[in-house]
């Protein structure tokens, strides 16, 4: 088991969806390219997701972007989920106002499959190069551009050792005090991946043993909707248990003196990964290719590990020690249970639709 303890993870949030502009300078000069914009200057819509994370990219990545290329305004349009920037991209795909996308990959997936979503030009994104096969999309979509994993959230006043197993959250000993995010989250879709795990059988044949174990939960669990959110929830007492992620988690730990802790149990966990994508069509092309290029370096790919401990998808991306023991280990020394993407593409509707009918109860 691989635990992140008090001092090294716990808590996140996210906050509700909003549209944030960012400005640059006018004027420039580059190559030519989609819209308005050339690869230097114009415009770029972007949209990614909402509160923290948010608010650390812009930091970390947005606004070293626009010192380095002035000329080109970002224009932030931030959803709280994956699902609700997928739903709008759908409502664009006949007129897409929207560049690039960062999202999960089981939902980008989905809009590779819809054709909502460009193949990325080597050639315009060099530090494509820099990026491992293993997090390349077999038919050249966008890559992953950072890194994660779900944990068990735990309070650390109740326990002062991190829960091993998973099973806690059966542990009669803390019904009603426990908050699960249902599907379509992927929290509850990775806990759906990791029941059936525990519970011998193969998720993408069968999830019936998975869902017989998860209504045994259910009745225990205090919300399926934590609000404000999975963190707070824990952190102010309302839950002691929870699922959560680390990179926000170990935001919050230091926000936080570190009242809520983070665990990956033996039983393994589900990474959550992000990839960037180019949007079809999309208005402002040759920025949008300048923007992912810029993603995909190792500069930023830093800067946002070190502020929201997100792993990095690229090689040449160098962490200080106490960063780099922060953030999701990619060497394989995780217990991880594969989550197939196309699968989960293809399913993921279903197993919410199964999580409504057969496992809230309330």
């Amino acid at each position: 088991m691989r635990v992140i303890t008090k001092g090294k993870i716990a808590l996140a949030a996210a906050a509700t969806a909003a549209a944030l502009v960012l400005t640059g300078c006018g004027g420039g000069t580059g190559s030519a390219g989609g819209g308005n914009s050339s690869a230097t200057s114009g415009e770029l819509n972007l949209i990614a997701y909402s509160g923290v994370w948010q608010d650390q990219y812009t930091a970390a990545v947005i606004e070293p972007f626009k010192a380095k290329y002035p000329d080109i305004k970002i224009n932030y349009a931030s959803k709280r989920s994956s699902a609700e920037m997928l739903s709008a991209l759908q409502g664009q795909k006949n007129s897409p106002a929207t560049d690039v996308a960062i999202m999960d990959n089981s939902v980008s997936t989905t809009g590779n499959t819809q054709g909502l979503f460009d193949k990325i030009d080597a050639a315009a994104v060099p530090n494509l190069a820099n990026v491992p096969d293993k997090f390349k999309n077999k038919d050249g979509f966008g890559p992953v551009v950072m890194l994660d994993a779900v944990g068990l959230l735990y309070d650390t006043a109740t326990f002062p050792k991190a829960p091993e197993s998973w099973d806690v959250l059966w542990d009669p000993a803390y019904a009603g005090k426990i908050n699960v995010n249902a599907p379509p989250s992927l929290l509850g879709l990775s806990l759906t991946a990791i029941t059936s795990k525990m519970e011998g059988e193969d998720y993408t044949k069968s999830i019936d043993k998975a869902v017989a174990r998860l209504k045994e939960m259910a009745p225990g669990v205090q919300t399926f909707a934590p609000n404000p959110d999975e963190y707070q929830n824990v952190i102010t007492g309302q839950t002691v248990l929870g699922l959560g992620q680390n990179a926000r988690g170990q935001f919050y730990s230091d926000q936080s003196n570190k009242k809520m802790g983070v665990t990956f149990p033996k039983e393994g966990t589900v990474y959550q990964i992000n990839t960037v994508n180019i949007v079809k069509d999309a208005p402002n092309k040759a920025a949008a290719q300048t923007f992912v290029d810029y993603a995909l370096s190792a500069e930023a790919q830093t800067a946002f590990a070190k502020a929201l401990f997100y792993a990095p998808s690229v090689t040449n991306a160098e962490l200080p020690a106490d960063v780099k023991d922060r953030v999701v280990p990619t060497d394989g020394s995780l217990n991880i249970v594969p989550l197939d993407v196309e699968f989960l593409a293809t399913a993921r509707d279903k197993w919410t639709d199964t999580w409504k009918r057969q496992i809230i109860t309330k």
